[in-house]
């Protein structure tokens, strides 16, 4: 699992090939997978809570569906790690990660995006991107 970054203390992004790494070795101790691309994981680890919220990668998100996804972030990583993925980990998950840093006041989701590009590629897609602030 090499190419998961760690954006917070227990908030990590990646693809999904991250997530299907897990089955094999999960040397980060990730607890819960968000999948957020329409494709699921297909190789799971034992004792991973795998969740599914299909996003897409660029339309606007759903109010149920960002709430969804922060509230399942903030319900998991109280007692675990937890990997936002998306299909390459560029776009929609570090829209998601970032967002939910601005929810819980740890940083805007401007300055969260800028400190997710300076660990990892991002290419947010400005279309979702915009929805997402729209609902925050």
């Amino acid at each position: 699992m090499t190419s998961a970054t760690q954006v917070w203390e227990r908030l990590f992004i990646g693809g999904i090939d991250d997530a299907e790494a897990l089955a094999e070795s999960n040397p980060l101790d990730i607890t819960t997978v968000i999948t957020l691309s329409r494709g699921t994981v297909r190789k799971f680890a034992y004792a991973v809570n795998y969740l599914h919220f299909p996003v897409p990668e660029a339309r606007p998100i759903r109010g149920g569906t960002f709430d969804g996804i922060i509230d399942a972030i903030w319900e998991n990583i109280r007692w675990g790690k937890v990997l936002v993925q998306s299909l390459a980990g560029a776009n929609r998950a570090p829209i998601v990660a970032a967002a939910w840093m601005h929810v819980v006041g740890c940083k805007g989701i401007d300055a969260a995006l800028v400190d997710i590009g300076k660990l990892r590629t991002i290419v947010p897609n400005q279309i979702l991107l915009r929805s997402v602030k729209e609902l925050l």
